[in-house]
């Protein structure tokens, strides 16, 4: 699948998007730097980081093209879960190795593909710490706001299991807020149901449009949010808006891993400034492809995915990971933050 002294990965994002909310392409620029530094059994990783827009129909074409390379040795990615559900099926069929950093959706793991291989924690476990966390704040009567994505939609419907399970009820499940008077009249109602807080499985931008819109009515409302809020910029768009907005995430910087401290210290030497979790997730990804490579001596998406399934537990910036045998995570672990001042705390 290689040729001459290049591994090739492909890489569709939606570049604009990263690039302005996230660090997960200087992540994986760390982690291109630090392979080929010393290779791979004499070889260099070589990136093809394309444009999907985080337009499905760019997506399909890529995906297509990447399917008919026959340089292509894996892909990481696609960003969005409506694009990447469907799109992860090319890659199977075309047998290349799919290592996804971004989308929790289970419904990606659930087919039980060979090649497909989900490197991020999943909705269960993230909905299952937001219901935790609401109910130790005293939180029993709950609304639900999602986007109409296939991620909001899933998320919502783990939450609400969850929910189930730590005796909290949900008064009310939304989406598509997006007017004033929308808001408002959804206010009202909730008003009138007597909720404690809001648990929200939206992305952003369109979840500090939410935030902003609800504070305008009621500064004091617990919002609960998952790890798609999990972003760069989230304070510096939302202002004094983000006070007070707790977040359930993959990542803490605060855990003093000997690995973590060195891809802490490693990032902040070439980019002068904290990593957030995208970083650590597109780091990892491709450090992950590295090492399965090395393991196997081979450059052969059959044989690295043969290896992913099997592999024993493997120390990572954040833990020591496996994958079932449906290319789920297994060994991450869960973290709460909240605003308080202007900054982000993580609460034990």
């Amino acid at each position: 699948m290689s040729k001459g002294d290049s591994i090739i990965i492909g890489v569709p994002v939606p570049l604009e998007f990263a690039k302005a909310n996230t660090d997960f392409l200087q992540g994986i620029d760390l982690a291109l730097e630090d392979i080929n530094a010393d290779g791979i059994n004499g070889k260099q990783i070589k990136l093809e980081i394309v444009d999907d827009q985080g337009n499905f129909k760019t997506a399909v074409d890529i995906a297509q093209e990447f399917s008919e390379d026959t340089r292509m040795v894996a892909v990481i990615g696609h960003w969005f879960s409506d694009i990447c559900l469907p799109v992860s099926n090319m890659y199977e069929e075309a047998g290349i190795l799919t290592i996804v950093p971004t989308v929790s959706n289970p419904d990606l793991t659930d087919k039980g593909y060979k090649y497909v291989f989900q490197n991020i924690t999943s909705d269960k476990k993230i909905a299952e710490e937001m219901c935790v966390y609401a109910q130790g704040k005293g939180y029993d009567r709950v609304v639900v706001c999602y986007e109409e994505s296939s991620y909001g939609q899933n998320l919502a419907d783990a939450i609400e299991k969850e929910a189930g399970n730590t005796g909290i009820k949900i008064v009310d499940r939304s989406s598509g807020l997006v007017t004033e008077e929308q808001f408002i009249k959804a206010h009202d109602k909730w008003m009138a149901l007597e909720f404690d807080a809001v648990l929200l499985a939206v992305n952003m931008p369109e979840g500090a449009n939410f935030i902003s819109s609800l504070r305008k009515m009621d500064q004091d409302v617990g919002i609960i949010s998952a790890d798609g809020l999990d972003v760069g910029n989230f304070i510096d768009v939302l202002g004094q808006d983000a006070e007070g907005v707790v977040m359930i995430t993959s990542y803490s910087p605060y855990k003093q891993t000997p690995e973590l401290i060195q891809f802490t210290q490693k990032y902040q030497d070439k980019y002068n400034e904290q990593p957030d979790v995208w970083a650590v997730q597109g780091y990892e990804s491709l450090q992950l492809i590295g090492h399965a490579i090395k393991q196997t001596n081979s450059y052969s998406p059959a044989a690295l995915a043969d290896y992913l399934h099997k592999m024993e537990p493997w120390q990572t910036v954040l833990g020591k990971i496996t994958f079932n045998e449906y290319g789920e995570i297994d060994g991450r672990e869960v973290y709460t933050k909240t605003v308080i001042d202007g900054q982000f705390k993580y609460v034990d």
